[in-house]
């Protein structure tokens, strides 16, 4: 183990956008109990509606414009056919994450964070014409209306979207902490749900260990650098995952929830489940500051382009 990784965080350049989009909606008694599938569906519906130019595919992987398309490249990601990584996968790593109000609000403002990572970012303005078009269409069985009526940027603070008028997000890409260089103490919490695994199993509470969220992270990061910031990372995964393993869990608070959504395109109800709550982690952290905090970005584990494994760090 290299002194250097001991004693500060690990080197990780990722660029991304970071906003947190205010809406107002009609009638929040009738909305869905959970926001993850019915908000990402009708996105995505609108999406591809102002954005699709060839309507005779009935699949994006087999359109040539799918890697030039806002919804082809966002939502469906086909695997560019020069990728030498992830060869048996058709489909990739989603570019974006939205952050969905969990649980929903019992009032009509809602608060949704969205990021959007590497080639992704040009299409901004896609994702908020989008919305405004999904807010027309409304929400659920119940068609529940909203509206946009402002976009905040995470990092700058500006509005960058008010009264139809939309100015460009800022790009961030280093995300170092000042760090105290005594730092042992860390409360995880896991804000939606979350679903990690680990030697081909779901992690279930009492198996979650801190090495486990740091093996998804630097699977999650590594992708979405390659394929969506043509950057292979330059880090020593093995010597990593070996040091996070001494990083004990001295406190478990955790639940597993559990739902159903409907995929269109298997047209069968599909399960959802993920952890929810919060662990306490004692060792040597500093080292996984920066992963961590771009894992509070674009998320950890399966399902993030839904809002799950939305996660926030508490460093005591």
């Amino acid at each position: 183990m290299t002194t250097s990784l001991l004693e500060k965080p690990v080197n990780i350049s990722l660029p991304l956008v970071r906003v947190w989009l205010h809406l107002e909606c009609e009638n929040y008694q009738k909305l869905p109990r959970y926001l993850f599938s019915p908000l990402r569906s009708v996105i995505g519906a609108q999406l591809k509606k102002i954005s699709c130019v060839a309507r005779r595919y009935e699949e994006c992987i087999a359109c040539p414009l799918n890697q030039h398309c806002a919804y082809g490249y966002i939502f469906e990601t086909p695997r560019p056919p020069e990728a030498h990584k992830l060869r048996l996968y058709p489909y990739l790593p989603h570019p974006f994450v939205i952050t969905p109000p969990f649980p929903v609000p019992e009032n009509n403002h809602l608060k949704l964070g969205l990021t959007l990572i590497g080639r992704a970012v040009q299409y901004f303005p896609h994702f908020v014409l989008a919305l405004e078009a999904a807010g027309r269409s409304g929400i659920g069985k119940n068609r529940v209306k909203f509206k946009i009526t402002s976009v905040i940027d995470n990092y700058s603070g500006n509005i960058l979207y008010q009264e139809r008028r939309l100015n460009p997000p800022q790009i961030q890409s280093n995300f170092y902490d000042h760090f105290d260089e005594n730092l042992s103490q860390m409360v995880i919490i896991f804000k939606t749900p979350t679903y990690l695994r680990f030697q081909e199993k779901f992690v279930k509470p009492e198996t979650l260990e801190f090495h486990i969220i740091i093996r998804n992270l630097l699977r999650r990061i590594s992708s979405l650098s390659y394929f969506h910031c043509s950057e292979e990372l330059n880090i020593d995964f093995k010597n990593i995952i070996t040091f996070s393993e001494k990083v004990r869990v001295v406190k478990r608070e955790l639940k597993i929830i559990g739902f159903s959504r409907f995929s269109k395109r298997k047209k069968r109800r599909m399960p959802l489940k993920g952890l929810l709550g919060k662990i306490s982690v004692e060792g040597n952290l500093i080292p996984f500051l920066n992963i961590l905090r771009i894992g509070e970005l674009v998320h950890v584990g399966k399902n993030t382009s839904f809002g799950f494994g939305h996660y926030q760090i508490l460093i005591k």
